[in-house]
């Protein structure tokens, strides 16, 4: 059974699609200021019930891979731990700079960061989010608590460091995302604290590949800040993962047509496309790390 559910927050309303499940915790996405229509309610029930059935079929995998590598981290040496390390940090690093336009390579991404060697011929700009991505993505391994305003800020900071007067800071304008406007900057406040809030009540629901599917669609939905949205939203996905115990997923730029595909299914309100685009992410980079 589907049904809406409308809350009031500071004198607006805003909408929840919910689904009843046989567990006694209800299925609930977060939808925005309008209600949804019939025809979104319908696709909703329908992609919740494939959803069900896909991460069924996906589960013995999913256990295989924490337990695979949970063994692989514990049975390292410390030069293993940090080959790894680099690996991880060097690939995702690259892949989710190049996707936002960067000019660096991953031969310049490595030499940077792994042998402090800096490439003559690249914009500064690129060579220092380059740097500030390693370092926002070792903040985020480090940081304890779950995802909170604190972490979105503290990320976009050091991401946007001598970058950006504007780091650590929502945007204060409108803004145009591709084809369409971005959500009013007035709302954003409002809007981060309802997808915390949606967070915090469904981390333990939902499957945790759902529930930085969903998670990530509707922070690049709202468009928070005026520069980089993506690479934060995609620190804030392998944050939780990391935090559930799977190794991070990887967005290579090589997908990133698929990705956005996804990405703007997701925000259309079906979130299967980006669901299982993780998952293949996720396959790909446990064959090679395993």
């Amino acid at each position: 059974m589907v049904f809406v559910r409308k809350k009031q927050i500071s004198g607006r309303e805003y909408y929840y699609l919910v689904k009843s499940v046989r567990s006694g915790k209800n299925i609930e996405r977060y939808v925005g200021l309008n209600p949804p229509s019939k025809k979104e309610i319908g696709l909703f029930e329908e992609e919740q019930n494939s959803t069900r059935i896909f991460l069924a079929i996906k589960e013995d995998m999913f256990i295989e891979i924490k337990k695979n590598y949970k063994k692989k981290l514990k049975g390292a040496s410390k030069d293993e731990l940090a080959k790894i390390e680099e690996f991880i940090t060097t690939q995702f690093t690259y892949n989710t700079s190049r996707i936002e336009g960067s000019t660096l390579t991953l031969k310049d991404t490595n030499l940077l960061l792994n042998q402090g060697i800096t490439p003559g011929n690249k914009p500064y700009r690129d060579i220092k989010e380059i740097e500030n991505h390693k370092n926002a993505y070792m903040f985020s391994k480090m940081y304890k608590k779950d995802i909170d305003k604190n972490l979105i800020f503290s990320l976009h900071r050091i991401l946007k460091k001598d970058i950006s007067e504007d780091a650590g800071a929502f945007r204060t304008a409108g803004v145009k995302v591709g084809e369409m406007m971005g959500l009013n900057y007035k709302l954003i406040p409002t809007e981060i604290g309802n997808l915390i809030a949606w967070y915090r009540k469904n981390r333990d629901i939902l499957h945790p590949i759902e529930l930085v599917s969903q998670f990530h669609c509707t922070f690049e939905r709202i468009h928070p800040f005026f520069d980089g949205n993506g690479r934060v939203g995609r620190l804030l996905m392998n944050h939780t993962l990391a935090r559930k115990g799977y190794p991070p997923v990887i967005i290579h730029n090589k997908n990133k047509r698929r990705y956005y595909n996804a990405l703007i299914k997701g925000q259309r309100g079906n979130h299967l496309f980006m669901i299982k685009y993780l998952v293949s992410e996720l396959e790909n980079l446990s064959k090679i790390l395993f």
